[in-house]
């Protein structure tokens, strides 16, 4: 595969105003700037598995900082795809990070792509028209890939040195003592696995590498999960849901905060959401067919963009293990919203 390369233009908005549902965290400064957001798509090949991994690198053009710069590896949902999630790989982007996004074995645009079995097509495209019915869940998804899915995160950690000499733009610029993982969904799943947490005794997929981990929307209790799986789980961790986040197989909402109510203490901050449905009003992108999925919200969507960069500031960059701490600027930037935070 020829290596791609896009540049864009994005505009970010720093600090509050009448129109913004709340303050950024860590940055109350007004201010609106032109960031010139670069974007990198390259294929990896796994040998021990005998894999091909797409990803996307995106990343500022030009970095605030000297040096290396904090890393984010973003996991997507099921069926997704590493070029979803914009509203979050660019925002992050904008303040620095240089954000990593793999295409798993699972996504559903891979597979109904050029030279897909037509067989697969066909179910793919009976799966989102049920989904535009208002048909609720995933049913018909492939979900047997998913101890595929840490293997990818941690294959992309092993290949830094490779995705470096790449992507000349960032060569010498990954910081392998700041990396973070983060995930949507299924993405959330992983994510979870590389923090240790157990899925029964199949694997231990804990990568001590990644500093801190993102869960937005995670798999609770159920499955490859149960009531002692969080036991060895390693923070920080933020987890983010909201009143609508339902399971696919109708769990309530509720059921997403299984891991922050069962991990160690001092390890998880919680963000919920009132209202909020499974996609956020749009943080992947696009607006997903399904009642579960919601609709859009770009509200929400600046809460998810504007939690998580303060998590990434305060546990990554800044190499903050205090999940009190980060859970006090969340209070403060939230205070007047309708959300509510925890911390363990």
């Amino acid at each position: 595969m020829h290596d791609l390369l896009i540049a864009l233009i994005y505009s970010v908005s720093f600090g509050s105003s009448a129109s913004q549902p709340a303050s950024t965290p860590e940055n109350n400064q007004v201010e609106t700037q032109q960031v010139r957001v670069v974007e990198h798509s390259i294929e990896l090949h796994d040998t021990d598995r005998d894999k091909d991994l797409s990803i996307r690198i995106v990343y500022p053009e030009r970095f605030s900082e000297d040096g290396p710069a904090p890393t984010i590896v973003f996991s997507h949902g099921a069926g997704g795809t590493g070029n979803f999630y914009n509203p979050l790989a660019h925002h992050w982007a904008t303040s620095g990070y240089i954000v990593i996004l793999p295409t798993h074995s699972d996504s559903l645009v891979e597979s109904a792509g050029e030279g897909a079995d037509s067989s697969r097509r066909e179910r793919i495209r009976e799966f989102l028209k049920r989904r535009r019915e208002g048909e609720r869940g995933v049913g018909g998804l492939d979900f047997s890939y998913w101890a595929n899915r840490p293997r990818d995160v941690s294959f992309i950690i092993d290949e830094l040195d490779a995705i470096e000499s790449r992507v000349p733009a960032i060569q010498g610029r990954i910081d392998r003592d700041r990396i973070g993982v983060g995930g949507h969904s299924f993405g959330a799943f992983t994510a979870q696995l590389i923090a240790g947490t157990d899925p029964l005794g199949r694997e231990d997929f804990r990568d001590p590498r990644v500093r801190c981990v993102l869960l937005i929307s995670p798999q609770g209790v159920g499955g490859l999960l149960n009531e002692s799986s969080w036991d060895s789980f390693v923070g920080p961790a933020l987890t983010i849901s909201g009143d609508n986040d339902e399971g696919r197989n109708g769990e309530p909402a509720i059921w997403r905060r299984d891991g922050f109510d069962r991990s160690p203490d001092d390890t998880h901050t919680l963000m919920w959401i009132e209202d909020a449905y499974h996609n956020f009003g749009g943080i992947s992108g696009r607006i997903i067919p399904g009642p579960d999925q919601g609709p859009a919200n770009p509200v929400h969507v600046q809460y998810v963009q504007d939690a998580t960069n303060a998590f990434w500031n305060h546990h990554l960059r800044n190499r903050s293990d205090d999940v009190d701490a980060f859970a006090d600027v969340l209070r403060k930037a939230f205070g007047k919203e309708p959300i509510v935070i925890e911390n363990n």
